[in-house]
């Protein structure tokens, strides 16, 4: 019974040390920036979450991108997003204009996707949110996620670890 014990604290510590080897760097690239009033649209304006407003300018997908209302130094982000919001002046952490919300980078409320109801939030959108302190910045997420050579690595060692075992079992039996 503590022989197969002292397998099995073998075998999780083996693993314990190769998680961690496996676990890609995650790098991030300045892509570029944009005010919150900076849109091309009138009438009607989507509400843009952070990523999906740097989607939609810089091109790819919104899962693709970290935003920062600090600055372009990678090391300043800060996960955030400024957004505007809609009839920003009756609520009370906006006392007069302009006046933007910082928010998380995926947050947003809209009305079925727009910004046209009070309480929407957009990232890009023309409104309250007005002037160069209203700036967010785009990087992209690259790496992060194990390759799979790593996988294989992790699964064969599992398998030539539990032959083992089996052998060693199969032999003392006999």
């Amino acid at each position: 019974m503590m022989n197969r014990f002292k397998k099995l604290a073998l075998m999780a510590a083996v693993t314990a040390l190769a998680l961690p080897s496996m676990a890609a760097a995650v790098t991030y690239t300045y892509v570029g920036s944009w005010r919150v009033d900076g849109t091309p649209y009138t009438g009607v304006n989507p509400a843009f979450t952070g990523q999906a407003a740097a989607a939609f300018i810089f091109g790819g997908s919104a899962s693709n991108y970290a935003i920062s209302t600090v600055d372009a130094n990678p090391a300043n982000i800060d996960f955030q997003s400024w957004v505007s919001v809609w009839f920003a002046g009756s609520f009370p952490d906006c006392p007069g204009f302009p006046c933007g919300r910082k928010v998380a980078q995926d947050f947003a409320v809209s009305t079925g996707g727009f910004y046209q109801s009070p309480g929407d939030t957009s990232a890009f959108v023309s409104d309250w949110a007005q002037g160069e302190q209203f700036t967010n910045y785009a990087f992209t997420v690259e790496g992060g996620v194990p390759e799979p050579a790593s996988w294989m690595m992790l699964i064969t060692g599992f398998g030539l670890t539990g032959a083992a075992l089996r052998r060693r079992r199969t032999a003392v039996v006999a």
